[in-house]
């Protein structure tokens, strides 16, 4: 870049405007793009298509939306489909059909647009040629997304343009012819004061010399008419002292017409932002203030190609502008107030001279009048034509502010996509992504989901898992059943019978965190379980805040534990009932709610319950209130052999393992503790290789159930009947 450019940062806005670009985009027709169109890529083409779109009848600035056609061989024919787009942005069809050949005419925008091929000779069209013909100031902004212009060096004033295209040529042609029309466009910027000034001279060339061909007739006519042939010799001496005072005098009045323009010039309000003609004011001082006016003039103009009137520099600039001014004009007054005393000077030593030849003949004097005028006049049209001859050179040695040091060149290699780049994102992703998701799952879902998840929480040991009950059925143990979820039931009756070790230890209290777990669900069908095997069994409802063992068994709750332990009826016996399911399976209700629950069950009189259940009864199960929602459990404790503790998958929390951790670590809970995860979905993917015999019941019971086929067996199964 020049190196007296004040804002190169301005001079790169100016340098990638959409003006200079749109430019650029008209002058290689790149409003204009042919394509190789297949499945999944789009090859340009660039002064290489075999067809050629012509719309010299459309100004292309003027056209409101883009006209998109694509040609393609079918049938031996071309099919021909172009469509454009409405206020809306939906396409809008124009053609749609088969054609013979080319060239073929389509309507748009009120005219019309012709294909034609390319050569004199008709290529063959094998694959969909791609055409869109747009409007070169959106193309320009399409264009602008791909052009960067940097800095080569922190300190450099050289610039790095760099435009992104897949056709070299093209990017070579765009980038050069893009430097070319900086730099017309900086010459016309330039050249504008100069134009000015060229006005100006052959204003008044035609001026002087109109003016000049007058004295110079007048003089012949003066001479004819006197027969003025020869002047004396004294005359002549006289003559020639005149003549340095009138060669002064009209040095002066030439200094006052060029004043006296300046002031008019900037009187005038059209020329507040033109520059002043340089015409050769021999006042230094005055001359440098209007050269300075003038590139200040100059470097707004500039600006205002990229940025409007109120970025704070070009309101900088126009307060400088202001201030040369008012300069200028002071410096007018104080100029012609200088040429006045000169001339008053030159005219007293010509009047003296004028007294010396007062007795010259009147003709003699007379002449020399004329002849003063017809000198000054021939001085000033000199002047001029030397004027004009120097701004003629000045016009045409403009010199490019912006040259290219190295020649456009393809950076040999693909610039985007970067393979590597999308290679390692696309890792990074895979990655990233599962633990995203994990996290998430743990953020938003902080609930138990399987087995394996729970033995990773905790050390307590799991007795079994118990699968999802069936839809409206809460009793499940049956004799004979082959359900999956009677045989886990089996389990956890089995797995229990090597905790209980020995026959006093028949106590079994079933908790959970919260509600909706399960536990009177595991309690109920295990104490089911047990009495299956022909032991006599007893369920006892303990969670006396919110009583459920009377809904599932259909059995009144106006008495049981908290009417005994209250003292309201001291016959325990009377107090226990059959289940109604099986013989061997008796049950104790919680009864009416009471006020004082914790006073209750910290009474001798649980104790009793709890000894007369184990003399009568072979295993005692007790339905209790879950341990994360009240104290009532813990002050059982004391009376219970084994703590059953049911966590539910999908629904638990893990804070509530971690809970229990915590009680059974702090021996809040001195009792054996073991774990039942209830409902489970064994038909998921991560319990499938758990199922017996992979999801058919049987591994030496004799006892299957029919396996369901896939649904995507059935739906290609044949029908063999």
């Amino acid at each position: 870049m020049s190196p007296y450019k004040n804002n190169i940062d301005n001079e790169i806005e100016v340098f990638r405007s959409k003006n200079q670009i749109t430019a650029a985009v008209e002058k290689l027709g790149l409003y204009k793009s042919y394509a190789w169109k297949s499945f999944m890529t789009r090859t340009p083409l660039y002064g290489n298509s075999p067809v050629e779109l012509v719309t010299d009848s459309i100004n292309p600035r003027k056209i409101e939306y883009p006209l998109h056609i694509e040609l393609s061989p079918r049938q031996g024919k071309l099919h021909i489909k172009a469509e454009t787009y409405d206020k809306k942005d939906n396409k809008v069809e124009i053609c749609n059909e088969l054609i013979d050949g080319l060239p073929y005419t389509l309507p748009f925008e009120g005219s019309f647009v012709q294909l034609k091929y390319t050569g004199d000779t008709i290529p063959t069209l094998d694959k969909t040629l791609d055409i869109w013909f747009s409007n070169p100031r959106a193309v320009s902004k399409d264009l602008d997304s791909k052009l960067a212009v940097v800095f080569a060096s922190r300190k450099a004033t050289i610039l790095n343009v760099t435009y992104r295209t897949p056709v070299i040529e093209e990017g070579k042609n765009f980038i050069q012819t893009l430097v070319d029309f900086y730099n017309i466009d900086a010459a016309n910027q330039k050249n504008q004061g100069t134009e000015k000034t060229q006005q100006f001279i052959e204003g008044r060339l035609a001026s002087i010399s109109a003016e000049l061909s007058a004295v110079e007739a007048q003089v012949e006519s003066y001479r004819s008419h006197n027969n003025l042939i020869d002047v004396s010799a004294e005359a002549k001496l006289y003559l020639e002292q005149t003549g340095y005072t009138d060669e002064k005098m009209a040095e002066l009045e030439l200094q006052k017409s060029l004043v006296d323009y300046v002031e008019a010039f900037l009187a005038v309000p059209d020329n507040e932002y033109m520059p002043i003609p340089v015409l050769g004011i021999d006042d230094k001082d005055f001359a440098t203030l209007i050269n300075d006016y003038n590139k200040i003039l100059q470097q707004r103009e500039r600006l205002l190609l990229s940025s409007s009137e109120s970025n704070p520099v070009i309101v900088e600039l126009t307060r400088d502008i202001k201030t040369q001014r008012a300069l200028l004009l002071k410096g007018v007054t104080s100029i012609r107030k200088g040429i006045e005393i000169q001339k008053r000077d030159v005219a007293r030593q010509d009047q003296r001279i004028e007294d010396k030849i007062k007795n010259m003949p009147l003709y003699e004097r007379e002449l020399s009048d004329i002849m003063r005028q017809q000198r000054i006049k021939e001085n000033l049209y000199v002047f001029l034509l030397e004027k004009r001859e120097e701004n003629d050179l000045s016009k045409n040695m403009v010199v490019p502010i912006a040259r290219i040091i190295d020649d456009p060149d393809s950076t040999g290699e693909p610039v985007s996509p970067k393979t590597l780049l999308l290679l390692g994102g696309a890792v990074l992703l895979g990655i990233l992504i599962p633990v995203f998701i994990i996290y998430l799952k743990m953020a938003f879902f902080p609930v138990l989901t399987d087995k394996k998840m729970l033995e990773r929480l905790t050390s307590i040991p799991i007795l079994a898992e118990i699968s999802k009950k069936p839809e409206g059925k809460f009793f499940v143990v049956e004799k004979k059943s082959v359900e999956p979820i009677a045989e886990l039931f089996r389990l956890v009756r089995n797995n229990l019978q090597f905790v209980l070790t020995s026959s006093d230890k028949k106590v079994l209290a079933v908790t959970s965190s919260v509600m909706h777990e399960g536990k009177t669900f595991i309690a109920s069908n295990m104490a089911l379980s047990f009495a299956l095997t022909g032991k006599r069994a007893l369920l006892i409802g303990m969670d006396i805040r919110r009583p459920r063992l009377s809904e599932y068994f259909h059995r009144p709750n106006r008495e049981g534990v908290t009417t005994y332990l209250s003292g309201a009826n001291t016959d325990l016996a009377s107090l226990i009932h059959p289940s109604g399911l099986d013989s061997n399976l008796d049950l104790l209700m919680a009864g009416p709610i009471p006020p004082n629950p914790n006073e209750l069950l910290m009474s001798d009189r649980f104790d009793q319950i709890i000894d007369y259940a184990r003399a009568h009864y072979d295993y005692v199960i007790l339905d209790t209130a879950p341990l994360g929602m009240v104290s009532d459990t813990f002050l059982l404790a004391r009376a219970v052999d084994v703590m059953i503790y049911v966590a539910r998958a999908n629904y638990t929390n893990k804070a509530s393992i971690e809970m229990l951790n915590g009680w059974v670590r702090n021996k809040r809970l001195d009792i054996p503790v073991y774990l039942i995860l209830n409902d489970v979905n064994m038909k998921s993917k991560g319990y499938s290789y758990r199922q017996y015999g992979s999801g058919r019941y049987g591994y030496g019971y004799g006892y299957t159930t029919k396996r369901e086929t896939p649904w995507y067996k059935r739906l290609f199964k044949k029908d063999r009947s």
